[in-house]
């Protein structure tokens, strides 16, 4: 009953309020300013580990372009690059191992730009339970068919 006592729970039941319409204010602004390409750019990543997998390998390959360059450093320090053919054979050929195989991404980097984007990584490749870790990087490009990677750069860490 106190006059005091009415305008806290007043200024209790105000903030309450308040919070719950700040809360939805920010909701909304968030997905009114949502970037589809963002979205597809985001799945595209999330498919290119999610795909990594000997069953899922041809749709995996899907998320290439067909004129993707996929690069690497040797332990010498020369680069060797493939085609989407010779890199995809080569996972293939891996997979048929029946070796557990799998890859997860860590500190994903999304930079978008005008239909293209650049993601960057810390990956680590499991191999029968050894971990290697390294770093990726792909780009992205918006053609006539949807996302896809049109060029892959990686390098462990450290030699095997």
């Amino acid at each position: 009953g106190t006059v005091i006592g009415r305008w806290v729970a007043l200024m209790t039941g105000f903030r309450h309020a308040l919070a719950i319409a700040s809360l939805a204010f920010c909701m909304l602004a968030s997905n009114a300013h949502a970037d589809p390409a963002r979205d597809e750019v985001d799945r595209l990543v999330a498919d290119y580990i999610g795909l990594y997998a000997g069953p899922t390998l041809d749709r995996w390959r899907t998320l290439f372009d067909p004129a993707v360059v996929v690069a690497f450093q040797a332990d010498d320090g020369t680069i060797t690059t493939r085609t989407l053919d010779e890199f995809v054979e080569r996972q293939r050929n891996y997979f048929a191992t029946d070796r557990r195989i799998s890859e997860r991404l860590a500190n994903v980097r999304v930079d978008m730009g005008r239909r293209t984007a650049r993601v960057s990584a810390d990956f680590i490749f499991v191999d029968e339970g050894e971990e290697r870790p390294g770093k990726l990087g792909l780009h992205l490009a918006e053609g006539q068919d949807g996302w896809k990677i049109v060029a892959v750069l990686f390098a462990y860490d450290t030699a095997p």
